[in-house]
């Protein structure tokens, strides 16, 4: 990822296809840590200063803060993954995250702004599957001094209010 490494030089073409094999790993191993119920490693993509939040359109359009879901910190983000393994009083259930339309749609020094639909699927182990939830991600990724991707930034951006009662997972 060294052409993050130095904003003061625009990336070449071969940076830039550097950097997105980067983000599609990134990505790659955010969602499979999510998918095979490994919720543990969710908070460790992300910066200690985050903010992760799932929103429905309409309120983001307009600009209100009102959310489904919402985390300031890489803190809460852990207090959730504990949440979840200590208080499961819902039906098991696994979640597959599909993503597509992978776009790089910004950049700000060691920054990156990401941009990518998403589509969330529940199974309950005795029912059929059914969307749990459909949108965009708006995200904001930072290299770390160490080298790596981290999310800053998640904002789910859902295409519906309407949404099952059952979000308990991140996306």
């Amino acid at each position: 990822m060294t052409a993050l490494a130095s904003p003061e030089v625009g990336p070449s073409r071969e940076d830039v296809r550097a950097i997105y094999e980067d983000v599609r790993a990134f990505y790659h191993a955010y969602f499979e840590a999510l998918d095979d119920d490994r919720i543990e490693e969710w908070p460790d993509f992300f910066v200690d200063d985050c903010v992760y939040r799932i929103i429905p359109r309409e309120n983001y359009q307009a600009g209100q803060k009102t959310c489904i879901m919402q985390g300031d910190s890489k803190g809460m983000l852990t207090d959730r993954v504990r949440a979840i393994r200590s208080t499961q009083v819902y039906a098991p259930r696994y979640c597959r995250r599909f993503y597509s339309g992978l776009r790089l749609v910004g950049r700000t020094g060691r920054q990156l702004q990401i941009r990518q639909n998403l589509l969330v699927v529940h199974t309950l182990v005795s029912q059929p599957s059914k969307i749990l939830g459909c949108g965009a991600a708006h995200d904001r990724l930072t290299l770390t001094d160490c080298g790596h991707l981290k999310l800053v930034e998640r904002t789910i951006v859902l295409d519906t209010e309407m949404i099952d009662n059952t979000i308990i997972y991140p996306f």
